[in-house]
């Protein structure tokens, strides 16, 4: 028996080579597209951690003027499980135009209990000269492997947890083989990494008298998550769709192939198959397909991962994870596979049930004898002839009519979603504010703020700065802004923006976790002092889960050190050439919160892009699979119109019809449905900023979908529109 299994699969196969290695080309490509989206979804799960684990990254690091007894002391307390240290010290460098400041630290070795970067591209350094610089302050400053600048020669960038990304934290850092310097930064990883105060505190004690300062883990995590939360949710956004557009995928063209071929399931059941018979042997012989195209498509996966596996590191700020990674392969199998089965089994079951006799009649033509509503639309709205017969063809099945929609659906939503996220980083490009960075250019030297203002393209600047205040539920993070502050007025959707010492605006996730609205009172510890501020307004806050407090400086009973100078440009003014003039007369960094959410972009494209062309052409694929089972299930049809007078032209115009028919109704469906999915998802995701940020693409873009759609479907016409045409009209019906 096992024999006469073997021998039919292999003749079915054979005797459609055509069908076979389309069959195998969509297992192929959605084998591909499901691994690169497991591979991207991978490195989504918590990034932060990955980089943690990766780096050995410490749960707190000490600076100071440290002994080797100092650094034993601090070593041996309670709770830390291992240690590391290095010579540390700020050097100043000139980088493209612009004196920044650098952190240089020892190298640890390869093997260092702690902090050890992760290069992620050039080596590590091997002589006195040579340089290992941190991946964002590189890519922020210019610098490339093999660039010489005052402190030596780049040989390699590497990612790390020591700090956040630059420049939101400063000094740059760059590692070299020695450093002589008298600071010293000690990293403990800790036995419970929640205990980070419990150590300073034990530090303090343990060096009474000597100065200290301490990195907490949980303040580098929660600024590269803020940091990176907006562009996670858009990549994994992206990454869903793409995997339900592989499942309907899968399920198109296997579930249709298996429904056309009702007449061999008949003759099967003449000679004796019952129908469990029929669906075993049908599963067996698709997952013989499935199993060579999955493994093919595991490994083009594999190889095109990377193209987008590296700049989602970039955006995220973590090292570049493998495409090699065991399990993200065997599941991509394993899924493969099971979605082969499933969808061979369902219909091969369902066809199997059909009387022998009404499966041999229906032969190829398989499905009703009634006109679907596409195709009596199609006559009410008086199409062409050739029209009213594509939609009539691509309706024959309705469940796999069904399925190709909800696949080139899926394939819409995706672009909609690509346009949206252009459309809201537009938004923020053109208002700051919606960053909680209402100004133009920010400079990291609270002392230039008479440098600034005598620039003559500023209209106005003040100085803004962090503080940690007390709350009634612990520590908030708080933002103070000099005299001038009405000239930087935040997003404000929810009341409005301070007008007067007294007032302050919050964001929502310092709302929802005090349980205040707007126009209620809050008093906070300042240095041990209590302010009572009154909320006039929720502003738009991407940091810190939106738990921010933001009011006056003068509110505070003593005046507090600024951290930076922030400044307008009058309008119409050159903001880059402006910038580097306050970079010339300060000597200080000049940041544009323009031109980094324009990098942010940039990173985030070519993962758009490619996983949208994934899904485009899975699409391709789909479609191509529908309209040559329609193509060969309606053999005779076509040869009888041929008989009385329809040209070849008219044929492909018919199946182009079809897919036309198909294609629109994925864009009249997908389009709203991308812009639902894309704000629910972005709000339900990220509810401190929400809908507050989301951009919706014009009319004129939206509507490029159209010709985008309506040529992918064109172009999967091609081939079985050509192949109806060409077919012979006395062979076919001879057949017959």
């Amino acid at each position: 028996m096992r024999t006469a299994f073997f021998r039919l699969a292999r003749a079915d196969l054979l005797a459609r080579p055509g069908q076979t290695a389309l069959t195998a080309v969509a297992i192929f490509a959605a084998a591909t597209a499901l691994v690169v989206t497991l591979a991207l979804r991978a490195g989504l799960d918590d990034p932060f951690a990955d980089a943690m684990a990766e780096t050995r990254g410490a749960h707190m690091a000490v600076y100071g003027e440290l002994s080797d007894a100092d650094v034993a002391r601090l070593a041996a307390l309670p709770g830390v499980v291992a240690s590391d240290v290095r010579s540390r010290r700020n050097d100043q460098a000139r980088l493209g135009g612009t004196t920044v400041e650098v952190g240089l630290e020892t190298l640890p070795a390869t093997n260092a209990p702690v902090d050890r970067p992760h290069v992620t591209e050039g080596r590590r350094p091997a002589a006195p000269g040579e340089l290992l610089v941190e991946r964002s302050f590189a890519r922020e400053t210019g610098l490339h492997v093999g660039d010489r600048f005052a402190l030596g020669t780049v040989v390699g960038l590497a990612v790390t947890t020591e700090q956040a990304t630059y420049p939101r934290w400063d000094p740059g850092l760059v590692w070299a083989p020695a450093v002589d310097a008298p600071g010293r930064r000690v990293g403990v990883r800790l036995q419970d990494p929640e205990a980070t105060d419990a150590f300073a505190a034990a530090a303090r004690r343990a060096l009474p008298g000597t100065r200290l300062a301490f990195t907490d883990w949980h303040g580098v995590r929660d600024t590269i998550t803020d940091q990176t939360r907006t562009n996670a949710i858009v990549i994994g956004i992206n990454t869903l769709l793409a995997l339900f557009a592989v499942g309907f995928t899968v399920a198109t063209v296997i579930s249709g192939r298996v429904l056309a071929q009702r007449r061999e399931i008949g003759m099967l059941k003449a000679v004796g198959f019952t129908p469990r018979g029929v669906v075993a042997l049908l599963v067996g012989e698709y997952l013989a397909i499935g199993l060579v195209a999955a493994l093919l498509g595991l490994i083009a996966g594999a190889a095109i991962a990377p193209l987008l596996l590296e700049p989602m590191a970039n955006v995220l700020a973590t090292p570049t994870p493998s495409a090699l990674r065991p399990l993200p392969l065997l599941l991509a199998l394993v899924l493969v596979l099971a979605a082969v089965a499933l969808f061979t089994a369902i219909p091969a079951l369902r066809a199997g049930r059909v009387n022998t006799v009404d499966a041999l009649a229906l032969g190829r033509a398989g499905g009703s004898g009634h006109a679907s509503r596409a195709a009596r639309l199609a006559a009410a709205l008086r199409l062409p002839t050739v029209a009213r017969l594509g939609v009539k063809d691509a309706f024959t099945s309705r469940s796999r009519a069904t399925l190709t929609i909800a696949a080139l659906t899926f394939m819409v939503v995706t672009l909609v979603a690509a346009l949206s996220v252009e459309a809201t980083f537009h938004r923020v490009i053109d208002d700051p504010a919606l960053r909680a960075k209402p100004w133009d250019v920010r400079v990291e030297a609270p002392q230039a703020l008479a440098a600034v203002q005598d620039d003559a393209d500023v209209a106005a600047a003040t100085t803004v700065a962090g503080l940690q205040v007390t709350g009634p539920r612990g520590e908030l993070e708080a933002r103070v802004l000099g005299d001038g502050f009405q000239a930087f007025s935040y997003a404000v959707p929810d009341g409005r923006m301070f007008a007067k010492p007294g007032e302050a605006i919050a964001g929502r996730g310092l709302y929802d976790a005090l349980g205040l609205d707007v126009g209620d009172r809050l008093t906070v510890q300042v240095s041990g002092r209590p302010v009572t501020l009154t909320l006039v307004g929720r502003h738009v806050e991407p940091d810190n889960d939106g738990e921010v407090l933001i009011f006056p400086a003068a509110s505070l009973p003593e005046p507090v050190e600024a951290a930076a100078v922030i400044a307008n440009f009058t309008p119409g003014s050159d903001q880059a050439a402006a910038a580097r003039r306050i970079e010339g007369a300060t000597g200080a960094q000049a940041e544009l919160p323009e031109e980094e959410v324009r990098g942010e972009r940039a990173d985030i494209r070519p993962i758009l892009f490619g996983s949208s062309l994934l899904l485009v052409a899975v699409g391709l694929v789909n479609l191509l699979a529908t309209l040559l089972l329609v193509t060969r299930e309606r053999a005779r049809d076509f040869a009888i119109f041929k008989a009385v007078g329809l040209t070849p032209r008219g044929v492909l115009g018919v199946v182009n019809a079809g897919g036309a028919a198909l294609g629109a109704i994925a864009i009249v469906v997908g389009i709203p449905l991308g812009l639902l999915i894309f704000r629910g998802v972005m709000t339900g995701m990220n509810p401190s900023e929400g809908t507050d940020v989301i951009g919706t693409p014009g009319p004129f873009a939206l509507a490029l979908c159209v010709p985008f759609v309506l040529a992918v479907t064109a172009l999967a016409s091609f081939v079985p529109g050509r192949t109806a045409a060409r077919t012979s009209t006395a062979t076919v019906l001879r057949a017959e």
